[in-house]
């Protein structure tokens, strides 16, 4: 069972930005399956919450099973509601150490 909720939605979404497609997770920390570049129109098969990316942990699941960051994206109009309760796995990343 995956620690990422989900919740199905059906509709399409424009990259804002060239972005990665992710396998396996929506965490930054999952392999690059792909490359999609600024203006790809893309569907969307789910909402998922997973890594927060710039303080955003919502990602959508597209239709080859991969995983792209909602923040590289239009918003799906109206977005899914999470359940009150959702946990977000927060992770720090130290990239220098002084």
């Amino acid at each position: 069972m995956s620690p990422f909720i989900e919740l199905p939605v059906s509709a399409s979404v424009k990259t804002l930005m060239g972005v990665y497609t992710r396998k396996e997770s929506p965490s930054v920390y999952s392999p690059v399956a792909g490359e999609l570049p600024e203006g790809s129109l893309v569907r969307i098969q789910a909402a998922v919450l997973g890594d927060a990316v710039q303080g955003n942990p919502h990602w959508y699941r597209i239709d080859d099973g991969t995983f792209i960051w909602a923040g590289a994206c239009t918003r799906v109009e109206p977005y899914p509601a999470f359940p009150p309760v959702t946990r977000v796995n927060w992770k720090a990343v130290v990239f220098e150490v002084r």
